[in-house]
């Protein structure tokens, strides 16, 4: 799972995936739910390799935050084939792995 520094990187990752899901993780350092399922989204990068995670510091990485119209934390979106195809707020691991599943 890589750590995205900019939204550069993140147009760079969306361009080299084409036809794979991405999962792109926006959290903050403070954020308690954050924090919370950051360990399941590593064990499912690790599970399903097929899919690529990233995950985005909305302090850090303000441009990508805005672009994506990032408002809570964490909020998960869904790009295949450089379009956004979902996305949801809040800190569910059935949710995540429902939503990979349909979409994967």
């Amino acid at each position: 799972m890589r750590l995205l520094r900019t939204a550069a990187d993140l147009e760079k990752l969306i361009n080299e995936n084409k036809g794979r899901l991405i999962v792109v993780d926006f959290f903050a350092q403070w954020c308690g739910p954050c924090r919370n399922i950051a360990p399941k989204v590593e064990a499912l990068a690790k599970e399903i390799p097929e899919v690529e995670f990233a995950k985005v510091d909305v302090d850090q990485n303000e441009e990508a935050a805005a672009k994506y119209s990032v408002t809570a934390m964490p909020t998960f979106v869904f790009i295949k084939d450089g379009k956004e195809v979902d996305r949801f707020s809040g800190a569910n691991e059935t949710k995540l792995r429902e939503t990979i599943t349909r979409h994967k």
